[in-house]
């Protein structure tokens, strides 16, 4: 049976004593649409969803001037020579992202917490579903877990102590991990490990984190880790591994790598 199957009808019109017959058409209100497909298409207009816009944040570590790669932790002779750094674990947790507009939040994502790992690059691009017709002029966000979150103990999830990033009830969740070697280092391996966490004063380690943008599809924003190296002697300093005035101190360094890409 097709769709829409009118019935077409004869006509018979005297013209100067000679009979035309023509067909007609009726309107397309009268055509007959088979009751089931007719039902269907009411339930098509009336229950499809409208899918959400995405505005998709993209996070982008460097080192060395280029993007970052996890090495394999081992010093090579050229590493010793040119002094370069590798980076084995690279993970952080971002929570409260605001979008603003003249100093005011015009949207947040339902969901707070994220574990950025580079291990994992589809965890470095952050799906949100924004309005198309979101304006806004500035993107803020935490990067940590907030204190009351890390107060109250683990949860499931991003936050699932599984994940490696949670010490104890005490001290919280390690809010930024990064690990590697370098030939600066005087440890064994020259290894170097930083735990930054801690939610409690003096030490707490959450850190406001605010970048101008304009309205995208997509948000790129990179890690600069050269510029957190050149703030830091590894000669002296390559462990950290609890809540202290160490870790406070590379909290506020880490929260100035973030920038927005550069072509």
């Amino acid at each position: 049976m097709p769709l829409l199957n009118p019935k077409i009808y004869r006509k018979r019109v005297p013209v100067n004593g000679v009979v035309f017959s023509s067909a007609v058409i009726p309107s397309i209100k009268s055509w007959r649409i088979p009751r089931n497909i007719g039902y269907a298409l009411f339930l098509f207009v009336v229950f499809s969803p409208v899918l959400p816009a995405q505005t998709v944040v993209k996070f982008q570590p460097l080192l060395n001037g280029d993007v970052l790669e996890l090495g394999d932790g081992m010093v090579t002779e050229r590493s010793q020579s040119t002094g370069a750094k590798q980076v084995e674990v690279l993970r952080w947790y971002l929570s409260d992202i605001e979008f603003l507009r003249n100093g005011k939040v015009v949207f947040t994502p339902e969901k707070r917490h994220h574990l950025l790992d580079a291990e994992i690059p589809k965890s470095l691009d952050l799906q949100l579903a924004t309005d198309t017709s979101l304006l806004y002029d500035e993107l803020r966000f935490t990067l940590g877990v907030d204190s009351l979150t890390a107060a109250s103990g683990a949860f499931g999830g991003d936050l699932d102590p599984t994940n490696g990033m949670y010490w104890t009830w005490r001290s919280g969740y390690i809010n930024f991990k990064l690990e590697g070697t370098s030939p600066a280092c005087p440890a064994r391996k020259n290894r170097f490990q930083f735990h930054v966490g801690g939610f409690q004063g003096p030490f707490a380690s959450q850190r406001k984190v605010s970048l101008a943008v304009t309205p995208a599809a997509v948000i790129r924003i990179d890690l600069d880790f050269d510029r957190f190296f050149k703030a830091v002697d590894l000669r002296k300093q390559y462990q950290v591994m609890s809540p202290n005035e160490a870790s406070a101190e590379l909290a506020d360094l880490l929260a100035g790598v973030f920038r927005m890409h550069q072509e």
